[in-house]
């Protein structure tokens, strides 16, 4: 019997378009409404017009894409929408937001937590109700005093202080905010690198490029432009810089390294890229471990039937080790008792 393979397709409520399945096409959802399919009910496509949409109309990336969550019932959190911009990615703004809102802390929230956090959630209640209307035969001659105007006083934020260092360092005709995120960024990259390690003017400059690219590249993403020219611009920079991935090892990568190399390859390595200094005369082969070696390896030199160097330096080793039974001539066995167990090698004087 032939198993049947359920699919489970879905429509976009916005563009209408039949989807084979849900996953991948239309972004998880945790609000009561979604609860049945556990997603929002139009696809990403769709997603990312709609963000475009208010973002042409009140051009503020954060408000348009809290928009787009309240019309979604989407929780909505100044904090992730933060860390996303911080972030470089070539994903749309509204796909980095919905990744980062699926992260334990989050799950199961929805756009009525965000009022409750806020206080706003019964905000409507507070309304006041409009008065009744009077009757018509009764003429209120009262004129009521109309409210002076509220003159609200508008916070102006302090002024960023930009040093002169940092200005000629990335060079003029920026904005103090842009020299402000440039100098952020390029401290960021700065502590990546080990504490003793020597800049050069190279690695500055490549630096100083990274951090610009950085920015053009959340401009156009938040304008809804493509950044695949610029993504690639900065991969290249990252090669240059020796700073992707492939090029840094880690201490555990070393270790491994290390434990997993064999000992041929270490000393084809010292031998062929990095050969070992001569020895001083005063340390060449101290203990003879070097002669003591081919003297000994003789031995086997010997048992093989081979007469050469090692037999030689072997035959001679032993001829000097050899040590030959004395003869005793005209003395008794007594003296030859004597001399064999006498604890001074048999001298009696």
């Amino acid at each position: 019997m032939a198993i049947e393979a359920v699919v489970e397709t879905a429509i976009c409520s916005k563009c209408g378009l039949k989807y084979g399945k849900r996953k991948g096409y239309f972004p998880p959802s945790f609000s009561e409404l979604h609860k049945g399919t556990g997603t929002i009910h139009i696809c990403r496509t769709c997603l990312d017009d709609l963000f475009n949409k208010y973002l042409a109309e009140c051009e503020d990336t954060a408000c348009a894409a809290r928009q787009v969550c309240r019309k979604l019932d989407i929780y909505w959190s100044k904090q992730i929408f933060n860390s996303i911009i911080r972030e470089t990615s070539t994903r749309t703004v509204m796909s980095c937001y919905l990744s980062k809102a699926k992260q334990p802390q989050y799950v199961g929230k929805s756009y009525d937590d965000t009022l409750r956090e806020e206080g706003l959630l019964w905000s409507f209640m507070e309304v006041p109700e409009e008065p009744e209307p009077e009757p018509e035969d009764v003429i209120n001659l009262e004129i009521e005093p109309e409210p002076e105007p509220v003159l609200e006083v508008e916070e102006i934020p302090e002024p960023i202080e930009i040093s002169e260092q940092t200005k000629m360092f990335f060079g003029p005709g920026y904005t103090p905010e842009m020299y402000q995120e440039l100098e952020q960024r390029y401290e960021y990259w700065m502590s990546e690198f080990p504490n003793n390690y020597e800049f050069d003017i190279g690695t500055k400059a490549l630096i100083k490029q990274i951090c610009f690219l950085e920015l053009d590249i959340n401009r156009d993403r938040m304008e809804g432009k493509s950044v695949d020219k610029l993504v690639n611009s900065l991969n290249t920079l990252l090669g240059s810089a020796n700073l992707k991935p492939t090029q840094r090892k880690t201490d555990a990568d070393a270790e491994s390294e290390l434990m997993n190399t064999p000992l041929g390859v270490w000393l084809w390595k010292y031998e062929n890229k990095r050969p070992l200094p001569e020895v001083d005369k005063d340390l060449q082969d101290v203990n003879k471990i070097k002669k003591y070696v081919f003297t000994w390896m003789g031995h086997v030199a010997k048992m093989l039937g081979l007469k050469n160097t090692y037999t030689r330096l072997y035959e001679e080793e032993v001829e000097r080790l050899r040590v030959e039974k004395p003869e005793y001539v005209d003395e008794d066995d007594e003296t030859l008792l004597i001399d064999s167990y006498s604890e001074d090698g048999g001298d009696t004087s």
